[in-house]
């Protein structure tokens, strides 16, 4: 049991291990393999090169022997040779071993110290002009037959049998060998210091980054980071940070605002309840006096119950936007039942309530009906006397259906629109009319819970028109944007 834990943990340290590592890691293998695979080459050519060395080497001896075999007295020039290097007398320290046989394969003349090492047998055949390689004792030899073309030799058969000690070429090839080994032994070491010096040269931006991050605080969110500081593939980065930061900026403004108008219209009616209770304690009322009281302080409880209902419901629409009701609804019935609802107040205000709408779509029924009762509110309170509100809709190519309620009231100038639907906005701020200011807001988060939008269109003393904009189906719409 106590060593469960244990395996999360060891997951998370290789996990976390520094880019700085992992690259410098990389960049040493890169260095490792790169001179490992040149110095592999280079040895493959050079043994090739020892090897062709070799054979041009047999080549000049067996040109130099049918030269001298040529002469009268070349053959016992020969002998005379093996017999000074069979005394010891004069034996160079690389002797060319070299042989002559009949075609029966008896010895006409021959080298001593290839006697015990290389018998006729190991020779390759009269013919093959390819050069053979031959171990014995220990030593590598390079071995060839050649044809003598002299006249007396060629009328004999006589062949020669000539090889030479790789013993010097071997030993160049492994000094050669460990050169590359300890140059490879040494270019590890080297990468390893190098690497991790250039690695952190080269993520220092990432540092300055990360220090130029770590100093925006909450009071310096408007603080943007300088591209031209930073390399060019850190760009994007850049970018994407300060888009970042002023997606934050905004929020926080946004909060802010919200924050102050919450307190503000928490405040108001908790003030005047509080007034009213001591007053009402102040001195001993009558039971009439003790009602009205009472009847007051229960229109600004109503108040504070409808705010804090609407706060409720924007809360549980952000969190909530797919727990919806999807049904198929004619646009017509509905707007027919609300337009129904606020017909005896919009008669009471001498407002006439007009609708001509024919058209169908997906939506929640409810949340539908209180978007539409909502922007019918605002239009009865905006609109004067005599005015008109009227309620159209309109179908796109696509099968999408626009809702627009239209009015004529007193209309909205457009400093004011970008922020007509944010919460606790309000357009007419210290005018006759008062509010919670979240009642767009509300309509707002219905289209957002449909997938759909809403916007505003107004001209001062003319009237505004707010379009209600849904989508074919809402719910296909998130299935097909969620296999995206």
């Amino acid at each position: 049991m106590s060593d469960t834990p244990a395996a999360p943990e060891e997951t998370i340290g290789r996990k976390n291990r520094s880019m700085a590592h992992n690259l410098a890691v990389l960049y040493i293998i890169s260095i490792v393999v790169g001179f490992t695979l040149c110095a592999f080459l280079l040895y493959l050519k050079l043994v090739h090169h020892i090897n062709v060395s070799g054979s041009e080497q047999l080549q000049g001896e067996i040109t130099s022997v049918r030269a001298l075999l040529g002469t009268p007295s070349g053959l016992n020039a020969i002998r005379q040779v093996m017999q000074a290097e069979e005394r010891g007398q004069d034996a160079p320290t690389n002797c060319i071993l070299m042989r002559i046989v009949d075609p029966t394969g008896k010895i006409i003349v021959d080298c001593p110290n290839m006697r015990d090492v290389l018998p006729v047998s190991a020779f390759p055949p009269v013919g093959d002009s390819r050069s053979r390689k031959f171990q014995a004792n220990g030593a590598n030899y390079l071995l060839r037959t050649a044809r003598l073309t002299d006249p007396n030799s060629e009328a004999r058969g006589w062949v020669l049998q000539i090889g030479i000690d790789l013993a010097e070429h071997d030993q160049l090839i492994g000094v050669y060998r460990l050169y590359l080994f300890l140059f490879g032994l040494g270019a590890f070491l080297f990468a390893i210091p190098s690497s991790y010096i250039v690695v952190k040269r080269g993520l220092k931006p990432l540092d300055e980054l990360s220090g130029s991050i770590k100093n925006i605080t909450g009071s310096r969110l408007n603080t943007r980071l300088e591209a031209d500081r930073f390399p060019h593939e850190m760009q994007p980065v850049i970018e994407s940070v300060n888009a970042m930061m002023a997606r934050l900026e905004n929020s926080f403004q946004r909060l802010t605002h919200y924050s102050g108008n919450l307190a503000h219209e928490l405040r108001t009616p908790i003030n005047n309840l509080m007034l009213e209770a001591e007053i009402a304690l102040s001195q001993d009322r009558t039971p009439e006096e003790y009602q009205d009281i009472i009847s007051s302080s229960l229109t600004e409880y109503e108040r504070l119950a409808a705010v804090i209902d609407k706060l409720l419901f924007l809360a549980r629409a952000d969190n909530e936007k797919n727990d919806l009701m999807f049904e198929k609804l004619d646009a017509g019935a509905e707007v027919e039942e609300v337009v129904d609802y606020f017909s005896d107040e919009a008669s009471s205000a001498g407002i006439t309530l007009l609708h001509s709408v024919d058209a169908s779509f997906w939506g929640d029924r409810t949340l539908f009906r209180r978007a539409l009762s909502n922007l019918i509110s605002n239009a009865i309170t905006y609109t004067p006397a005599g005015g008109e509100i009227s309620i159209s809709s309109s179908k796109g190519s696509n099968g999408e259906v626009d809702i627009v309620v239209t009015d004529t009231g007193c209309g909205i100038y457009s400093e004011h629109l970008p922020f007509l639907f944010d919460r606790f906005y309000r357009a007419k701020a210290g005018s006759q009319h008062s509010g919670t200011g979240l009642g767009l807001a509300i309509v707002k988060a219905i289209m957002e819970m449909h997938n759909g939008d809403v916007s505003a269109w107004s001209r001062p003393g003319h009237g505004t028109a707010i379009t209600l904009h849904f989508p074919q189906h809402p719910s296909l719409k998130n299935k097909v944007t969620a296999e995206v």
